[in-house]
């Protein structure tokens, strides 16, 4: 838990998850925070993995079913202000147009 400390966690279903992320990366530009959000090598880069999980968790009675589910999305606490203006960009309806994005801080 330590590691985490700064760190903002959030369960999704995956299509809901991926519904998120591309909002919240069309809702600004292609800048530092996008390339965090985008691409793990990048400094402070966000963390995204979809877990396998048993339904039998559950139901113990009932035999294992995995499926994919939850999407989790953890970033840095300061990246919180950004993300909030973005979604409200989003439900607002406005959009930034693609552009390319500086990926100087990943080495490309």
């Amino acid at each position: 838990m330590e590691s985490r400390r700064g760190w903002m966690l959030i369960d999704f279903p995956v299509d809901s998850g991926l519904s998120f992320l591309s909002a919240v990366a069309n809702a600004g530009p292609r800048d530092a925070f996008y390339v965090r959000m985008t691409h793990w090598a990048a400094p402070d880069a966000w963390d995204v993995k979809i877990k396998p999980m048993d339904a039998a968790m559950f139901q113990g009675e009932q035999p294992s079913d995995f499926a994919l589910r939850p999407l989790q999305v953890s970033f840095p606490a300061y990246d919180l202000p950004e993300l909030t203006r973005r979604l409200r960009e989003h439900i607002a309806g406005r959009t930034v147009p693609p552009a390319p994005a500086d990926w100087s801080t990943v080495g490309r």
